[in-house]
């Protein structure tokens, strides 16, 4: 059974190392060193994620979490208020991942600890995660033979499963108009910040439809006040469930990108929309999906099949013939200074854990 006090000081332990995309060299030391000390094999592929290996019974069974964390994320100072634990409010709290990856220590310190019988444990920890799923991309699959598995990177509780998620597409433009002093001739000028502005107006953006969505956040352009600005960069996205939709809405993209093009000759544009990840969807009678509610089920929790809009290492696993599902991990508000962990939950997730490698 899981202990909440090792857990929490896990937990605490793993909060304080700071390990923002990029750094995470000194938190994949801490846990590499504990999955080590639980007898595992630890191998780091070309890219430094985590792969380890502990030797069982029956069918191999992955579980991943990410190292990594976004910023503000130096220098964190949890702080636990009953069953709740949050940063002092000048950063996040790093719950996401780090709850995910104490879920996955507490459950194997506590199956090996007792010397129970268990399946045979893969467990993928990747770096750069919240850079765009860099890491799992360049994961070396070919050191896995499990099937099946779980990952450790929900939002609310263990018994939120997300069996379905999109496929993303990544939209990027650089736009070059004309430079002109804006006081002096103006009119010799072309902004590009206008033609960005022009093209904004007209994509389609935001929640479109039950599954698809659409963003660009990040523009930037422009040098100073008294210049026409020459170019300018649009960052943006658009995610859908369905790929004929992703397919139909990046088409979209080019032909208002492709028009505006037309209508300002002087000017240069060049659009780039690249996949990042693709859509997976699985059934509620999918051999994971009964393996999470059997375990689910040993700790009095009902399964809560969700369709999310939310990429993750999942995708990529699946895309490489692993389904690996996605569950909470008792943090919420990601990403933000209000984010919290829970303390009861997450000792649930390390509960549910412990049943699928116990063979649940």
């Amino acid at each position: 059974m899981a202990n909440r006090e090792r857990l929490i000081q896990t937990l605490t332990d793993l909060i304080r190392i700071d390990s923002p995309t990029g750094e995470e060299d000194e938190i994949d030391q801490e846990v590499s060193s504990r999955l080590a000390a639980l007898g595992f094999e630890i191998y780091h592929d070309s890219f430094k994620n985590i792969i380890a290996k502990l030797s069982g019974d029956g069918e191999p069974l992955l579980l991943s979490a990410h190292i990594d964390t976004v910023e503000p994320g130096r220098g964190i100072r949890p702080v636990l208020d009953g069953d709740v634990l949050r940063s002092d409010g000048t950063t996040i709290l790093g719950g996401d991942c780090k709850a995910g990856l104490t879920i996955v220590l507490e459950a194997l310190t506590s199956v090996v600890d007792a010397g129970a019988k268990h399946r045979p444990i893969e467990v993928a920890f990747t770096r750069a995660e919240e850079g765009g799923l860099v890491g799992v991309h360049n994961l070396e699959f070919s050191q896995l033979t499990a099937k099946s598995g779980v990952v450790f990177d929900g939002e609310g509780s263990v018994n939120r499963i997300s069996v379905a998620a999109p496929s993303q597409n990544v939209v990027t433009a650089n736009i070059r108009g004309l430079a002109a002093h804006s006081g002096v001739e103006p009119e010799k000028g072309l902004s590009s910040i206008l033609i960005a502005a022009e093209i904004l107006t007209q994509l389609p953006l935001g929640r479109i439809d039950s599954e698809t969505t659409a963003n660009v956040g990040r523009i930037d352009g422009g040098l100073k006040r008294n210049i026409i600005p020459e170019e300018t960069f649009m960052d943006g996205e658009i995610r859908s469930r369905d790929n004929a939709k992703l397919d139909h809405y990046s088409d979209e993209f080019r032909r208002i990108f492709k028009e505006a093009a037309a209508r300002h000759p002087d000017a240069q544009i060049d659009l780039d929309i690249r996949n990042t990840y693709q859509a997976y969807k699985v059934d509620a009678s999918h051999p994971t999906v009964t393996m999470l509610g059997r375990a689910l089920a040993q700790i009095g929790l009902e399964p809560l099949l969700e369709a999310t809009g939310g990429g993750s290492d999942a995708n990529v696993f699946h895309e490489n013939g692993i389904v690996a599902l996605p569950v909470g991990i008792g943090v919420r508000s990601f990403h933000t200074t209000n984010e919290t962990a829970h303390i009861s939950e997450i000792v649930q997730g390390a509960e549910m854990c412990e049943g699928v490698i116990r063979g649940a």
